[in-house]
């Protein structure tokens, strides 16, 4: 069974997932996932197709004529790009974009990653139902990298690692390191992925200004440090593994798996009690945005509520392991690969 997995991110769908998937029988591809599983689609030949629409602009676009070809599934992991994303007030629009509306009917069925997105979504297109196929992360990786890497050290850190777009609050970040910073000056605060404007869709000209004034000013703290991008998942862990407390200050979220590492690899979390925080980090600390700078400010003054925040993080990331979201893709997949094959051995057999 050749399963193509379309615009599906490594960072989303760790490789494990993939090695599980291939331990079932499937043969997996996709054009954005790591070695050995990134394939382009012309060379795949797939069976089965699970897309997730982008707009990065080297996001593969399916038509009509594609999904009545292969039998494909919607798995809506950007819901953002099939709503769209009102960057100033922050909201998704009420309805979905033409270009995705008019695929629905061909899809053979439609998922969302979280409760939350299953009801964003079923509130903005009418007929369709969507089936829940939770993200999940590599446990048995991250784990492996905490136990091997987590040192014993007396600095504590704090760390922001999210995608500089107005949608992850990037603005209200820095305003939070930056006051947290000058209070707190034996503790090491890390801004991640700096200045990664990578899609200048997200990121207005007035919001790039405001941060360029922010990075100056936060460069004059000697306990702020920026990194950059991580080239390998396995070096992102082994860094995490190093954090002691990680924050989100996102105005959108529909799963979060961002965090759900953080919290994997032994950090104590604070997120917004806001969209699919409360329901996917029960774990972590959630309170109101204003609340955020607080909620991290008392993890640091007090060091048994920030272990038992970290605890409580890891058993709730515990919950989330990748084979559960292989198990769905494969019930979802199976039944349709079959068909495929049926229907391929009937041609080749007419032929």
């Amino acid at each position: 069974m050749r399963l193509y997995l379309a615009n599906v991110e490594s960072w989303v769908f760790p490789n494990r997932g993939s090695e599980m998937l291939r331990e079932r029988g499937f043969e997996v591809g996709g054009n954005w996932l790591d070695p050995p599983f990134h394939r382009e689609l012309e060379e795949f030949s797939p069976d089965v197709v699970v897309h997730a629409p982008h707009r990065r602009v080297d996001a593969l676009v399916l038509h009509k004529e594609d999904l009545l070809r292969t039998p494909t599934f919607l798995w809506t992991l950007y819901p953002d790009y099939l709503t769209g994303w009102d960057r100033e007030k922050n909201e998704h629009m009420d309805g979905f974009l033409e270009s995705v509306a008019v695929l629905m009917p061909y899809f053979r069925r439609h998922l969302a990653q979280s409760l939350f997105t299953k009801r964003l979504l079923e509130e903005r297109i009418d007929d369709y139902e969507f089936e829940v196929c939770f993200l999940g992360i590599d446990l048995e990786g991250i784990g492996r990298c905490r136990r091997e890497n987590r040192p014993q050290r007396s600095e504590l850190t704090v760390l922001w690692q999210h995608r500089w777009r107005t949608d992850k609050n990037v603005q209200g970040a820095l305003d939070i390191i930056e006051s947290l910073a000058a209070k707190h000056r034996d503790v090491k605060f890390i801004v991640g992925r700096k200045e990664d404007w990578d899609e200048p869709f997200w990121a207005p000209q007035s919001l790039k200004d405001y941060c360029a004034q922010a990075l100056t000013r936060l460069s004059q703290l000697s306990n702020v440090q920026f990194v950059s991008r991580f080239e390998a998942q396995v070096d992102y862990w082994r860094f995490l593994s190093e954090i002691d407390i990680a924050f989100s200050c996102s105005y959108h979220e529909t799963f979060g798996i961002a965090m759900l590492e953080k919290a994997c690899a032994g950090a104590a979390c604070v997120v917004p009690n806001t969209v699919a925080y409360p329901e996917i980090h029960s774990g972590a600390v959630l309170v109101e945005h204003s609340q955020i700078a607080s909620a991290v400010d008392r993890l640091i003054r007090e060091p048994e509520f920030r272990a038992q925040v970290a605890q409580r993080c890891r058993q709730n990331a515990s919950e989330y392991d990748v084979s559960r979201t292989v198990a769905k893709l494969a019930e979802v997949c199976m039944p349709s690969a079959f068909s495929a094959l049926f229907e391929r051995g009937s041609r080749d057999s007419e032929a």
